[in-house]
């Protein structure tokens, strides 16, 4: 199962729980609604009834200690177990062409069975609608901490947002549990002990789970409602809910590429039509959906009992209603004017989506030189100045004499901070939100400088400081992660999958060149002994704890596996002190070999939950981990290798 899920799955309450059968059926008769585990295989439970079992099969619990995950909302058991099983996407839709309310009319009055997902080009969050059995139910995650969200208020917000969303046509699989075990019975759930007083004794026990009141009248001396308590020994009686055939009988969506034109599915879409059928085949219709819904099954013993089903009960939602739309047809003229508006439109969305895409193109490009350019300039503007300086004079008895540093302790001794032009213009937090583009980010942002020496007159190669420090690798490397990954990550729509490094970006407060980090490290005999880490650039927030942390390679020769694992061997044991700590950069002004890239796909590999969706993660426990990136620096630019955006 998706490592997302489980990640979120696992942060639910627990509740305690009998172990193996013992327990699946207590969770049953007491109308949970979550997750259970063996630590291998997954559940989903809803009201009770078991809605998919995921990585194993349900005979993995008999035996074994279980743990149960309680659910926030009974919309996400649901939705958990139609992403796990899977589904077909029938189409994405603008949120400005045609409205989530508009279209969700559509899916409840149609029986859908799936869910709707808004959450691409959506700056605010993820949000979903659960369609099963006639009911919607509407869950979203909000905001950098995916605060959740349900019922109006969830379904609200997404009415309101401008994205794409798309409806899938998903399912889920009704488990049947093994054998109760001898000698236990049902435990009655909250709702069932509440309702047990006002009950009637002669009344058929199934009339109480919202099947047919003709169950209960149809019996004779109330015999029938004896049989059935007795051939399901002492369960609840199932409910009784419309076939699986009718949930799924979702008419035409109007915009749903490649969905199905059928004349039944004509009549869901509203479309110019005359119904064919007489009001006496509908009375007939009826009768036998009637019939259909009250049909008895002989048990083993020959008396007759309710048929079950395998539908859930959602909620208080009545599970016998049926449908008795009347079929409609279209001309096939009106069809194919339809198919031809259809394919113009998609034809005009294409060419228009690609006109974007190479203006956007363009206009990075555009940015990218002007950047180069403001650089050039500063650089030669700060030459001229020296050389004005030389030429006229300008250095009296009481400037400080000139003097030449290396580079190795010119960087060690600067520091670097992220300030702002204008703090209510373009921050890095507004750039997560991506209220901002790179640009407007570029052009307020100010890398502020630090030193442990006066610049004045001090010269780097033979450059003045600044020009000097402003050309480095590792200060353009610093505006990079902070102005264009941002962007990038957006643009591909990657969020997800770079979670921790993407939420970190907007903390970063102070940048350490030739940095160094404490590590407090507890040895055999538990006595704690501090340890120093060091790299070539640590990005901090502003209580100093690490964010980010990089090693550069400057040789024309390629990055070979030692400086990978140098690397890893120092972030890792920063990541097991700081929580917070969220990526480790490796910078090449050459290329990674085999044996380098080897070692980075190893390190990502593993891990608690190694099938994560999170991208280059290493994974050292369930609250701790880190971003393994890949950087080469080429042509003054610098692009990421690993993970692929």
């Amino acid at each position: 199962m998706d490592g997302e899920i489980l990640d979120v799955v696992t942060e639910w309450g627990t509740r305690p729980v009998a172990d193996g059968v013992s327990g699946l059926y207590e969770l049953a008769d007491g109308e949970f609604s979550g997750a259970v585990t063996d630590g291998t295989a997954w559940a989903f439970v809803l009201n009770g009834r078991f809605v998919g079992v995921f990585d194993g099969t349900i005979e993995d619990f008999e035996d074994a200690s279980l743990t149960a995950y309680t659910a926030p909302d009974m919309a996400l058991p649901l939705l958990y177990a139609m992403q796990a099983r899977g589904g077909e996407v029938r189409g994405r839709y603008y949120s400005n062409d045609t409205p989530l309310s508009e279209i969700d009319g559509t899916l409840s009055s149609g029986n859908f069975v799936g869910y709707v997902e808004l959450s691409e080009n959506v700056l605010s969050g993820d949000y979903y609608v659960v369609y099963y059995g006639g009911r919607a139910l509407p869950v979203a995650y909000v905001g950098n901490n995916r605060r959740l969200l349900s019922g109006d208020e969830a379904f609200e917000r997404a009415a309101d947002e401008v994205g794409i969303y798309a409806v899938v046509d998903a399912d889920i699989e009704v488990v049947d549990l093994p054998e109760r075990p001898a000698g236990m019975g049902a435990v009655a759930s909250e709702s069932e002990t509440a309702d047990a007083g006002d009950t009637d004794d002669t009344a058929s026990p199934a009339a109480g789970v919202g099947a047919d009141a003709s169950t209960a009248t149809d019996t004779d001396d109330g015999a029938a409602g004896a049989d059935t308590a007795a051939a399901n020994d002492g369960e609840a009686p199932p409910s009784t809910t419309t076939t699986e055939d009718e949930f799924r009988s979702l008419g035409e969506l109007s915009g749903v590429d490649d969905a199905p034109t059928t004349d039944a599915e004509a009549s869901t879409t509203g479309a110019d039509a005359e119904s064919s059928e007489t009001p006496s085949e509908s009375a007939e219709t009826e009768a036998a959906s009637s019939t259909a819904d009250t049909e008895a099954t002989p048990d083993a013993e020959g008396d007759e009992v309710d048929a079950p089903t395998d539908d859930v009960v959602i909620g208080d939602a009545t599970a016998d209603e049926s449908s008795t739309d009347a079929d409609a047809t279209a001309t096939p003229e009106e069809l194919d004017r339809l198919r031809s508006e259809l394919d113009a439109l998609r034809a005009a969305k294409a060419e228009i989506a690609s006109e974007r895409d190479r203006i956007a193109s363009e206009r990075d490009d555009l940015r990218a030189e002007v950047d180069r350019l403001r650089d050039r300039v500063a650089s030669l503007e700060a030459e001229i100045e020296r050389l004005e300086r030389e030429a006229d004079g300008a250095d009296d008895a009481g400037a400080a004499p000139a003097q030449e540093l290396s580079p190795a302790e010119a960087l060690s001794k600067t520091n670097l901070f992220v300030r702002y032009e204008d703090k209510a213009a373009g921050t890095l937090e507004r750039a997560a939100e991506g209220r901002i583009s790179p640009a407007e980010l570029r052009d307020n942002l100010r890398l502020n400088y630090h030193t442990e020496f006066e610049t004045g007159g001090v010269t780097v190669d033979g450059q003045p400081f600044e020009p000097f420090l402003r050309g480095t690798p590792e200060h353009r490397f610093a505006e990079w992660l902070l102005t264009t990954v941002t962007h990038e990550i957006r643009r591909t729509d990657t969020r997800a999958e770079l979670s921790k490094l993407y939420e970190a970006i907007e903390s970063v407060d102070r940048i350490d060149l030739d940095g160094e980090v404490d590590v407090a490290v507890e040895d055999a005999e538990g006595e704690v002994e501090t340890t120093t880490m060091a790299f070539d650039v640590v990005f901090r927030d502003k209580m100093g704890d690490p964010l980010f942390a990089a090693a550069f390679d400057d040789s024309r020769d390629p990055t070979r596996a030692e400086t990978i694992r140098s690397l890893l061997d120092g972030a890792r044991s920063v990541s097991r002190a700081v929580e917070s700590f969220a990526a480790a950069f490796v910078v090449t002004t050459s290329f990674f070999d085999a044996d380098a890239m080897e070692v980075a796909i190893d390190a990502t590999r593993g891990g608690l939950f190694s099938r994560s969706s999170r991208k280059s993660y290493v994974k050292l426990s369930r609250k701790s981990g880190f971003h393994l990136c890949l950087v080469e620096a080429r042509d003054e630019d610098f692009f990421l290798s690993v993970p692929e955006l």
